[in-house]
Formats: C-alpha cells, sequence, structure tokens
C-alpha cells in the first residue's frame, strides 16, 4: 500500500514540476507590440483655457506627445507648430510657434519576457517665449481655432517567414512549403506590410509579393523633408527589403539598390514583387524577411479658445 501511494506522490510531484517549468519557460507570441499609430499628441487640460479676455489675460498652450509606436525620435527629428492664430495678435511672434524635440523620443518597447515598456512621455508649452496675451481690445466675443501640427521621422519594421529550398519546384513538405500566403509581424506605426505571399518562380528563384499599407490617420512624406517641399515629396516612403541572401532584386523602387528605394503610395498603399537567386543555396530551411519602411510623418489636433472683451 505504501508502494501504491508513493507511487501517486511521485507522478503528482512530476506533474507540479512540469507545470511550473511551463509557467517560467520562453513567451511566445509576435516578436512587436503592434499597432497603427506612432506618436500620440493632447492639449493638457486647460493649456489652452477654453475662454479668456482680452487685455492683460494670459495663457499658454502645453501639448502632450507619447511615442506608443516602436520606433526612437532622435533630437530634433519631431517639430511642432501652433497654427490658426495671428502671433502678432496674441503677443508673440512666428518664431515662438515653432519647436522642435530637445530630447529622445524613445518608442515602447517589448521585452523578452513579453511585457511592455512605454516609450517616452514629452510636453512642449507655447509660445517658447513667454505667455499668449490678446493685446487688442475687442468689441465683442470671438472664437480661434488653436491647431498644433506635429511632423517627425518614423520607421517601421515588418517580419515574414520564407521558405528556402535548393529545388523551388519541389512541393514535398520536408521543411516548409514555398507557396503560400505567409503570416507578416509588424512593429508599431502607421506604416504596414500586409499580404505577404511566396511563389516559385523555377528551379533556381523564388518570389515573394507583399503590399505597403497606410493604416494611420496622418500624412506621409519623403523621410528628412519634415513634411515640407512640392507634390513630389508627398505619399513617399524609402523601403529596404533584406533576406541576407545574395541575389535579391524587388521591382518598383527608385533611387536606391535592388532591394531597396524609394515608392510612392497611391491611395494609401503599393504592391512589391520581390525574385530571390537561391542558385547557390545548400539545403532547405525557413528564413526571415526583414522589411524596413523610412519616412516623414504629419499629424495634427486642434482645440478652440474663446476671447471674451473684458469689461471695464
Amino acid at each position: 500500500m505504501k508502494s501504491k501511494y508513493s507511487i501517486i506522490f511521485i507522478l503528482a510531484a512530476t506533474f507540479l514540476l512540469s507545470g511550473c517549468s511551463q509557467e517560467t519557460g520562453p513567451v511566445s507570441g509576435t516578436p512587436f507590440i503592434g499597432g497603427t499609430t506612432g506618436l500620440v499628441m493632447s492639449f493638457v487640460d486647460g493649456a489652452p483655457p477654453e475662454e479668456v479676455y482680452d487685455g492683460d489675460y494670459s495663457f499658454t498652450a502645453v501639448v502632450k506627445v507619447e511615442n506608443v509606436g516602436e520606433s526612437d525620435i532622435a533630437i530634433g527629428d519631431a517639430r511642432i507648430n501652433i497654427r490658426g492664430i495671428s502671433p502678432e495678435n496674441f503677443g508673440t511672434n512666428a518664431a515662438s510657434l515653432i519647436q522642435n524635440n530637445n530630447e529622445d523620443l524613445l518608442s515602447s518597447k517589448k521585452n523578452p519576457e513579453g511585457g511592455t515598456t512605454e516609450g517616452s512621455i514629452l510636453h512642449f508649452t507655447f509660445p517658447s517665449d513667454g505667455v499668449f496675451t490678446y493685446v487688442d481690445e475687442l468689441s465683442g466675443t470671438h472664437t480661434f481655432p488653436f491647431l498644433a501640427t506635429m511632423c517627425y521621422n518614423y520607421q517601421n519594421k515588418a517580419n515574414a517567414m520564407i521558405c528556402v529550398k535548393e529545388d523551388p519546384l519541389d512541393y514535398e513538405d520536408t521543411v516548409c512549403i514555398i507557396d503560400g500566403i505567409k503570416t507578416v509581424y509588424n512593429s508599431g506605426g502607421p506604416i504596414q506590410i500586409m499580404n505577404f505571399e511566396e511563389t516559385p518562380r523555377g528551379k533556381t528563384k523564388l518570389a515573394f509579393t507583399f503590399e505597403i499599407n497606410h493604416q494611420g490617420t496622418g500624412e506621409v512624406y519623403e523621410m528628412t523633408t519634415m513634411c515640407e517641399g512640392e507634390r513630389a515629396t508627398e505619399d513617399k516612403v524609402y523601403v529596404n527589403v533584406n533576406t541576407g541572401i545574395p541575389g535579391l532584386e524587388c521591382t518598383g523602387f527608385t533611387g536606391g539598390e535592388t532591394n531597396s528605394g524609394y515608392i510612392t503610395l497611391y491611395e494609401g498603399k503599393r504592391s512589391i514583387t520581390c525574385t530571390q537567386d537561391v542558385s547557390g543555396v545548400s539545403g532547405d530551411y525557413e528564413k526571415i524577411v526583414e522589411i524596413t519602411t523610412d519616412y516623414d510623418y504629419e499629424q495634427s489636433i486642434t482645440t478652440q479658445v474663446t476671447v471674451k472683451h473684458a469689461a471695464e
């Protein structure tokens, strides 16, 4: 009888240890936090206030910016401009309504345990030289728009797994299958890679296609333009595709290499096809394709300030 109970105890202990081992093991899942937002901006409550008076009534506008995406923004790579008002009417000048970030805006990150480290939060106070004061005398009540426009440089990364074989026309599922739709994992930000599909292209080549898709609510511009310039800079994204295997060629790129360059988004999207030479490949295996997209991004928030005439 004791032997029977001993066996039961050993089995139960083994089960418990196995359960603990599973709980403390590696966390599976996506390599990114994901999402379609880079920076989130908002006016701090009461700054600016909803109502002010002309004359000596002074106030400020404070814009809060949080990096919820997965790309760091270096010092000077984000710019905020307050628009919608005449600087002179509010006792300031145009230069005081423009600010760049004087600290890094660090991204949100997914840690090895599967948790999330939140990104940086910065506050921008306008005007940079003091306070707003409506200097003219009003004959009545008027409402003015306070528009905060922000432009910043951002990067998104995407990973997909392709099947690499010595003979791409070999459909036997020994390790993986070339032909088919593959899962894509995207870092957090407004440019996302979607609809990734791999196909064989003869005995020595394979191909994959994917779609670059604008999922955010702002506007895309060519990187390093600070969202300025002619129509030619709008909807421009710099794309780099890396398989780590020589002989990769992609169509549709300009101003770069065979596997990188600029593309123009049309109605927020663009399809790209890449061909990979596998004539020098030894063995069959799965391989990560990394796709990076670089661009400038512009977004805005707005509020209103009502200016009343101060009674004498």
